[in-house]
């Protein structure tokens, strides 16, 4: 393999190390993953792998760069544009199932439920790098609906764990369940049955 030299092939490189990082952890387990099989995924050696990434830890960090915090920024992106609360749902569970369906998600879930007793730091990082930040975003928008008189809600924060549950909910089904043709469901369906009931719960004009 040629050996990237730009800054543009060494992020390009990074994501390719990232991309099989995943699937080997996700396969493997975090704990039974060897750099030298995620180097070989990809044709590469473990010593080119080595001179872009030291552990396995700092592949996890490249695989949440890579595959999780682009999905942060859509959502903060949604917020900041959407326009109230109603449509900030709408945006969101039009996009939650996006997500879900693209796989990258699920997977890093599964790693995470599976060795986190184990690397609680790994775990940890990804709360507060990904899950607390979309838990900041939503409560802002709550927030801010709260003292424009839009929604009547008691704590902001506790609302937004609600309304992110069933998106851990889908990731969690789907690397658990779903190789059972029977568990499968509608996923498109099943978040626009979401957006309907927070409307509703929180008595929008866009829910009647």
């Amino acid at each position: 393999m040629q050996r990237a030299r730009t800054p543009e092939a060494k992020d390009d490189r990074r994501g390719v190390f990232a991309g099989a990082a995943l699937d080997e952890f996700y396969e493997k387990g975090f704990a039974a993953a060897r750099m030298e099989d995620i180097a070989r995924r990809v044709g590469f050696s473990k010593g080119a792998l080595y001179l872009y990434f030291d552990s396995k830890e700092a592949l996890f960090e490249a695989v949440v760069e890579n595959f999780a915090m682009p999905n942060v920024a859509r959502l903060e992106t949604v917020a900041a544009t959407a326009g109230g609360v109603g449509a900030v749902i709408d945006a969101m569970t039009t996009l939650a199932p996006v997500i879900i369906r693209e796989g990258r998600i699920p997977k890093i879930a599964k790693v995470l439920i599976g060795d986190a007793p184990a690397f609680p730091a790994v775990a940890t990082a990804y709360r507060q790098k990904v899950i607390d930040r979309v838990l900041a975003v939503i409560t802002g928008v709550l927030k801010k609906a709260k003292a424009a008189s839009e929604i009547d809600i008691g704590e902001p924060a506790l609302a937004a764990r609600l309304i992110v549950a069933p998106m851990i909910f889908s990731a969690v089904w789907r690397i658990m369940f779903e190789h059972d043709d029977e568990a499968h469901f509608d996923l498109d369906a099943f978040f626009s049955q979401h957006g309907i009931m927070l409307k509703r719960a929180f008595k929008l004009e866009a829910a009647a």
